[in-house]
């Protein structure tokens, strides 16, 4: 009778704790309500006299009512553990996974920072790891609880964007019955930027943000009440970021893939893009791109140069079916619009260029003086190249004739060769051309529009190919 007594007391103590907590989300808004990204927030109790800073892209803090019973303190040894979801912030999908030390019910749930739920997810687990995917149809920061016998578990997830659902997916698990082995100290099961610092409903609050706004950082307008509930809040900041060529996107300085790769962004004239060159292993929904089948047909992914030590600098080489996830989605393939409509292998809210978007930017840079070589509006590879990794050429204006002045628009475009798909299974041009696919097919099913940049030519060349060549990818947002 007694352990059950003090089985009640474990249960409802822990679900108090839960109860007595104020989850502060930030997000930023400059004069011409573009979403920015916060550097910082500055946190204020002027009641009690602290201040606490978090830091991008941790922009959530839950402080603890006095008042409530601390769960770290009165809960012993956790029972189950979710893991932090990975990507985090993410855009549409993420992973998450939960160890369970005892069999019985588990109930998974997803919560906005108004306490609603969006996703919710019931089942019967063993003892063990649990693996799941987590989609969100709306941009946010969200709390995500898993409830088993009296314990629980919560993390903190930032969505960057949507897909068209909400969903939690159980995927897989591996079992144990080695219960013990699986509990961890409860100290390990709280969300993390939980404050320690003292907090009562009713505290005077406030908050200041800190961001990069056209290349100076600035204050937000401040924030000041009495802070009694969870919230919310958009920190407004009185300057307008102006779209300047060469510079992070507004509203997007970054985007970050399924995996969790994270790319600086350009804009180049009315369009932002990937300063990068993609390096996902998976689609935006997690199916996985396999690597190195050295094959025609399917959807497949190289390394360049056939080393995959050049990876993270030159990202990977694409065959086209990849690119525009052809074969997976059964329809027509390819786009010729602008802009293209097809995301591809691209992030949530990011896609694939068409032919007519990559002619969009190269126009646009052909026309600006400050871009072009020896005062010729087709002279314009210098200007989208990178300033590394380019073999010598002493052309007049190539990309390879002192490669310490390419690179004007900041675009950064590094040769990664291609993989020429033929019985030799051939990798070439490393060092010499940077090819980007189109979604844009030629005239037939064979063939596809790219963009090439060599380094012996001034020029920016535009050509079609086989689609079972690999190429490199870059993706421009929606």
């Amino acid at each position: 009778m007694k352990n059950f007594l003090l089985l009640i007391c474990m249960q409802v103590c822990c679900a108090i704790a839960f109860s007595q907590s104020v989850t502060l989300t930030f997000t930023a808004k400059d004069a011409a309500n573009h979403y920015e990204q916060l550097n910082r927030v500055s946190i204020t109790n002027l009641t009690k006299g602290w201040q606490e800073t978090i830091y991008w892209p941790d922009t959530t803090l839950i402080m603890q009512n006095e008042t409530g019973i601390n769960d770290v303190e009165i809960c012993g040894r956790a029972s189950l553990q979710l893991s932090q979801n990975n990507p985090n912030p993410f855009t549409g999908t993420t992973k998450v996974s939960l160890t369970v030390a005892e069999k019985g019910e588990i109930m998974l749930d997803i919560a906005d920072v108004n306490g609603k739920i969006v996703g919710t997810h019931l089942m019967h687990s063993q003892p063990g790891t649990h693996y799941f995917h987590i989609t969100l149809a709306a941009a946010g920061t969200y709390l995500m609880t898993a409830r088993q016998n009296g314990q629980i578990s919560s993390i903190k997830m930032v969505c960057n964007g949507g897909t068209d659902a909400n969903n939690i997916e159980h995927t897989g698990s591996v079992e144990t019955q080695d219960f013990e082995s699986l509990r961890l100290p409860k100290s390990q099961n709280s969300p993390k930027d939980t404050t320690t610092r003292p907090f009562n409903f009713g505290d005077q609050m406030e908050y200041v943000g800190y961001a990069t706004i056209n290349g100076i950082e600035v204050e937000s307008d401040h924030i000041s009440q009495a802070q009694n509930a969870s919230q919310a809040f958009v920190l407004q900041f009185n300057v307008v970021e102006i779209p300047q060529d060469g510079q992070p996107c507004p509203g997007s300085h970054t985007v970050t893939d399924y995996d969790g790769n994270v790319y600086n962004t350009v804009q180049i004239g009315n369009q932002c893009w990937m300063k990068e060159n993609l390096r996902s292993v998976h689609f935006a929904n997690g199916d996985t791109i396999e690597m190195n089948h050295f094959g025609i047909g399917g959807i497949y992914r190289y390394a360049p140069n056939n080393d995959t030590s050049n990876v993270s600098t030159y990202g990977y080489l694409y065959n086209w079916d990849a690119v525009v996830r052809c074969i997976y989605y059964g329809t027509a393939c390819g786009s010729s619009a602008n802009p293209s409509g097809l995301r591809g292998v691209c992030p949530f809210g990011w896609h694939v260029p068409s032919d007519a978007e990559w002619t969009q930017m190269t126009s646009y840079v052909g026309s600006q003086p400050q871009y072009q070589c020896s005062d010729s509006s087709i002279y314009i590879a210098k200007a989208l190249a990178s300033t590394t990794g380019w073999n010598n050429s002493s052309n007049i204006c190539a990309i390879g004739n002192n490669p310490s002045d390419n690179n004007a628009t900041n675009f950064s475009a590094l040769p990664a060769g291609q993989y020429f798909n033929t019985s030799s299974h051939i990798f070439k041009d490393f060092g010499m051309d940077a090819y980007f696919w189109s979604a844009t097919r030629y005239n037939d099913n064979y063939n596809a529009y790219y963009l090439d940049l060599y380094k012996n030519m001034a020029k920016v060349i535009r050509a079609h190919d086989n689609v079972s060549r690999g190429y490199s990818v870059r993706c421009v947002r929606d």
